[in-house]
């Protein structure tokens, strides 16, 4: 028999794996000639020629860092000075209403009236010529005054009694009753002006004073020394200090009157230079005078206005003789009045 041949597979010949390995890059030209500079600028150099360059270098660096330099302190300045403005303008909280806004601009405190703007002024320790907190009324530098009277205070307080003591005590030369010391001799006849001894009121005590009628005043009016020496209260209407007061007369103890009385400094007046002569006397002895020593050169306290005259003045009227002298009937007693 012949052999049985039969096919084997052939044996796998065990040759080497070959993998496609990436071509290596050629080099640039630029990355050539950069490597190139390179390794010149690393070739040594004296150290004579390294000084040289870096003194170079910072010359030409001075102009650009004095221009930084001046530039950045141009810079610090403003906003130093804006700072200081910033911070000087910044202001206290308000007093009354404790917000952050200035007193003239609370609308608390224009809704006051006078007398409470001053009393608040006052309590809260603000400049009465600036309205400020940071400094007190005789320290104040600010040249702002008062625009209606120009006064040392602010406009918002015109018209306080308080802000006006020494305006009103140099006025008192302009009082009706110096009018006849300014008269030329020839013309400066003696002349009676109705005075009248009255009795005023005070805790439950009657006070001697002596008064003057004047019809030509819209408003009665009393010295302020009066009012202070016999402590009588005292009532603020807007720019007027008002004290009401109670009158009675001494030979009538059964008249009274209460009226209300503006406080001026304008008061206590002499009514004459000197005594007058009491020669006039003799025709009225019959009457009872309202202020026994008319001729007297004593101190007025009280001026008797438009407001009262009407309650005061009695029927009658006696001038003797048809003289240059009349005697006018008050409810205090008759009063004298003209040249003697």
């Amino acid at each position: 028999m012949a052999p049985t041949i039969t096919n084997s597979p052939k044996p796998r010949s065990m040759s080497p794996t070959i993998t496609n390995s990436p071509k290596p890059r050629r080099m640039s030209s630029a990355i050539s000639i950069r490597s190139r500079s390179a390794t010149r600028s690393i070739t040594p150099i004296s150290e004579d020629e390294t000084m040289s360059r870096r003194i170079q270098r910072f010359k030409s660096t001075l102009p650009t860092i004095r221009e930084e330099k001046e530039c950045d302190d141009r810079t610090t300045r403003k906003t130093i000075s804006h700072r200081r403005k910033h911070t000087s303008s910044r202001h206290v909280a308000c007093g009354i209403c404790k917000k952050d806004h200035r007193l003239v601009t609370c609308a608390t405190y224009s809704a006051y009236n006078i007398n409470k703007k001053y009393e608040a002024v006052i309590k809260y320790n603000y400049c009465v010529n600036c309205l400020a907190r940071s400094h007190k009324t005789g320290g104040c530098t600010s040249k702002n005054r008062c625009s209606v009277c120009h006064g040392k205070h602010h406009s918002s307080l015109h018209g306080h009694p308080r802000l006006y003591p020494t305006n009103d005590a140099n006025v008192v030369e302009k009082h009706p009753l110096a009018i006849e010391t300014r008269l030329p001799s020839l013309l400066a006849k003696q002349t009676l002006v109705p005075t009248l001894k009255i009795r005023l009121r005070c805790d439950g005590e009657w006070h001697k004073v002596r008064a003057i009628l004047n019809p030509t005043l819209k408003i009665t009016n009393i010295a302020a020394e009066l009012v202070k020496h016999l402590k009588l209260p005292i009532t603020y209407l807007n720019t007027y200090r008002i004290c009401s007061i109670q009158i009675s007369s001494n030979n009538d103890t059964k008249f009274s009157l209460e009226c209300n009385a503006v406080i001026t400094h304008k008061l206590p007046k002499k009514p004459y230079e000197r005594d007058l002569s009491d020669d006039v006397q003799m025709r009225f002895e019959h009457l009872v005078l309202a202020d026994p020593q008319f001729h007297s050169n004593r101190e007025i306290t009280l001026e008797i206005g438009a407001d009262v005259y009407p309650q005061i003045i009695r029927n009658g009227l006696f001038k003797p003789d048809n003289g240059t002298v009349v005697a006018q009937n008050t409810a205090f007693g008759w009063t004298l009045t003209g040249t003697i």
